[in-house]
């Protein structure tokens, strides 16, 4: 391999190799950036919103971090298309197990995170539009992820349910919140997304002219702590206490990844509320920690505030679910160029743009949906395209996310007043 102004250039040395020749980079968690996502492969598209609708496609990018420490570290940068006055976020990603505690939240606490607060929004908003007299709001939510087949030709990736359940405090009727539930579920456009099937429409590029440009570097997380003006963006935390359900036991990563384990089963947990922002009404506080070894809990920061005069203080719930989709495809790229490791890979990158809309926006007929999610794999490589391919299909075969997704998902939400359950 040569090096040259800091660009990996060709493919013979391996990955200590390739960090000893780049410059390192410190990162936060969560950084605003100037630019927009820059995808190669990709075209990102906006969507002309009918009347009375909000469109809201969100694009990423998402490309490795060489660390030393650990080969799972990358980032994504992540935007609304097409909406003004929402900002472009970087967003740093790392998996914990067996070698370390975790740099940064993995993916699934950003898809968990996107999950929660996307809920959160849909029951601030029908609060609004019902006028209903509320004190408080909380979201509690489990996600249940499985492996199947672990580390063999066969290995599948599943999402198995989601409980996301609605606490409020209220002087309401039961009958008023319940009526703010079903307005809250049918215009959850994460929920319906992961409910029904989606169309994915994942490909394989290979090579080309973008990596003078679009490639891995090295860096690291300078801390848990992300800051921007003033905002705390992100910390490590605790896991979340819940009431409506019990978070449940970590599962034990020793020995990976040539310890097989038949189901590889696991959940991830994250608690939604109010950040209490009188300018910023719809920025939420969420704690989510993936129940595994040396795995942490974060606290993280989504602003859904549209409409609002001032910047926005967070990426969206939208931009957090779909990095999280994009980050994970990311790990399997990870952990499958491991398990085909006779199939030399260079560099890989994921680009990706979900399709979001509300119908009927603000109104007591809104209804939300996930149309679309497109995916570019781009691979920097000289191995056979057949062998590439079976790399391809097995990453995102194993794709938790993506799978939610492209598959029926199990979803379930109960809503409390009070602490009892009403339904």
């Amino acid at each position: 391999m040569k090096e040259k102004s800091g660009r990996i250039t060709a493919s013979n040395e391996n990955e200590a190799d390739i960090q000893q020749n780049l410059s390192s980079a410190g990162y936060q968690i969560v950084t605003r950036m100037k630019n927009r996502p820059e995808p190669t492969g990709l075209k990102i598209t906006g969507a002309k919103a009918a009347e009375g609708s909000l469109n809201n496609n969100v694009a990423v990018v998402a490309e490795r971090v060489l660390n030393k420490d650990s080969v799972a570290l990358k980032k994504g940068i992540v935007q609304p298309v097409g909406e003004e006055g929402l900002s472009s976020w970087q967003l740093l990603c790392d998996e914990g197990g067996a070698t370390h505690e975790q740099f940064s939240p993995n993916p699934l606490n950003y898809m968990a995170t996107g999950i929660s607060s996307d809920l959160q929004t849909q029951v601030e908003r029908g609060i609004e539009i019902l006028k209903l007299d509320v004190d408080d709001v909380k979201v509690e939510t489990k996600v249940f992820f499985r492996y199947e087949n672990f580390m063999t030709d066969q290995w599948s990736g599943y999402t198995d349910k989601v409980i996301a359940n609605i606490l409020i405090e209220s002087s309401e009727s039961p009958e008023k919140i319940a009526e703010l539930k079903e307005l809250a579920l049918r215009s959850w456009a994460a929920g319906e997304g992961l409910a029904g099937r989606t169309e994915v429409i994942p490909e394989l590029l290979i090579n080309g002219d973008h990596w003078d440009t679009h490639y891995a570097t090295k860096g690291s997380v300078l801390s848990p702590v992300s800051i921007d003006n003033g905002q705390v963006l992100s910390s490590k935390s605790t896991l979340p206490e819940t009431e409506t359900f019990e978070p449940g036991e970590d599962l034990d990563m020793s020995g990976l990844p040539g310890r097989k384990i038949d189901p590889f089963e696991f959940v991830v947990v994250a608690v939604c509320e109010s950040a209490d922002d009188p300018k910023r009404p719809y920025l939420h506080k969420i704690t989510a920690r993936s129940l595994n070894d040396n795995y942490l809990a974060f606290d993280l920061y989504a602003d859904d505030s549209y409409g609002y005069k001032g910047p926005d203080k967070a990426p969206t719930s939208l931009d957090h679910l779909t990095a999280g989709t994009a980050l994970c495809l990311m790990s399997q790229l990870t952990v499958n160029s491991m398990y085909f490791r006779d199939v030399i890979i260079d560099d890989y990158r994921v680009e990706q743009q979900i399709d979001y809309r509300d119908e009927n926006y603000m109104t007591a007929d809104m209804a939300g949906f996930a149309d679309r999610v497109t995916t570019k794999v781009i691979v920097k490589s000289q191995a056979e395209k057949e062998d590439l391919n079976r790399f391809f299909v097995q990453s995102v075969r194993c794709c938790f996310a993506g799978e939610a997704f492209l598959n029926e998902t199990e979803v379930v939400s109960d809503i409390y007043l009070n602490k009892k359950l009403i339904g």
